[in-house]
């Protein structure tokens, strides 16, 4: 099991949106956020936790994925990784210390996650750099078009995106991809 932990304001359901509606369709998903907990899909299990911040996380190999507007002040594991928004200059500058694995995802070529294109509805994820999935598999530079499904915005595509070849997400559109 892989554990997800979503950080930032509890009123932003982007992420939310995103693993029920797309992750949901390859993984069994866990998300558990303040006091209610939901199961969804079927396959390899995700926990999914979601929580303005935490205090303390053990655990192998964590996630964390920074809602567009969180600024964290708490501690990241130095086996984690930190899925965070370059356009949050406050975000980034609290992440300077990280002692977790930190992968960018903006509007700009210096991301590891930015975009190439963007429409209305629909935006063409690039990872700019190599990466190396939590399966250990290297993923080299590509392009992903995506849909922004409604409730949802650019970052949280990106991210979301970002978060779903980090899982080397094989069963999917993106798993054809990579």
């Amino acid at each position: 099991m892989t554990a997800i932990f979503i950080c930032g304001d509890p009123e932003d359901s982007g992420f939310a949106l995103l693993l029920k509606n797309c992750l949901s369709k390859t993984y069994r998903i866990t998300y558990v956020k303040n006091s209610s907990l939901s199961q969804w899909g079927k396959g390899y299990e995700l926990l999914a936790l979601e929580f303005p911040r935490f205090e303390t996380v053990e655990t192998e190999s964590p996630v964390f994925l920074l809602k567009k507007s969180c600024v964290p002040d708490f501690p990241f594991p130095y086996n984690g990784t930190v899925i965070a928004f370059s356009e949050n200059e406050e975000q980034i500058k609290a992440l300077k210390t990280c002692a977790a694995h930190v992968i960018t995802c903006g509007f700009g070529k210096t991301d590891t996650f930015s975009y190439s294109s963007l429409s209305d509805d629909k935006v063409v994820v690039s990872l700019n750099r190599e990466i190396t999935a939590l399966s250990g598999k290297k993923i080299q530079p590509l392009e992903i078009p995506s849909e922004i499904p409604q409730g949802t915005d650019i970052y949280s595509v990106i991210a979301f995106t970002a978060l779903r070849i980090l899982l080397d997400d094989f069963n999917s559109e993106i798993g054809e991809l990579i």
